[in-house]
C-alpha cells in the first residue's frame, strides 16, 4: 500500500493505479526493497505459495516460469510448471 500511496502522491490517477501493469510494478518494487525481510518470513512464503497455487491461472504460472528462466533463476521454473499443471487439472474439473 505504501508503494501505491507513493505513486498516487507522485500524481497517478486512481484509474492509472488500477492498471495491472502499475500494480505489477509496485509489487515488484516492494519485493525488491523488502526481499530479505520477506524471504526470511517462512509463514509469509508459505501463504504466498498457497495463494499462488490456489488462485493463479496456468498460463500466468508458465509465463512466470519463463521469466524466471530468462532472469537466471532456473530453480523455480519447474515448480511453477508443476503448479500450472495442477491448476489446469483443477480448472478442467470445475468445468
Amino acid at each position: 500500500m505504501e508503494q501505491m500511496a507513493a505513486l498516487k502522491a507522485a500524481g497517478m490517477s486512481d484509474q492509472e493505479l488500477k492498471d495491472p501493469a502499475v500494480a505489477d510494478l509496485a509489487l515488484r518494487k516492494v519485493f525488491e526493497e523488502h526481499f530479505d525481510e520477506l524471504h526470511s518470513d517462512q509463514e509469509f512464503i508459505e501463504e504466498v505459495f498457497a495463494t499462488v497455487s490456489d488462485k493463479a491461472f496456468p498460463e500466468d504460472l508458465r509465463e512466470l516460469a519463463t521469466q524466471a528462466r530468462e532472469e537466471g533463476n532456473i530453480e523455480i521454473g519447474p515448480y511453477l510448471n508443476v503448479i500450472a499443471d495442477h491448476r489446469e487439472k483443477t480448472f478442467r474439473a470445475e468445468l
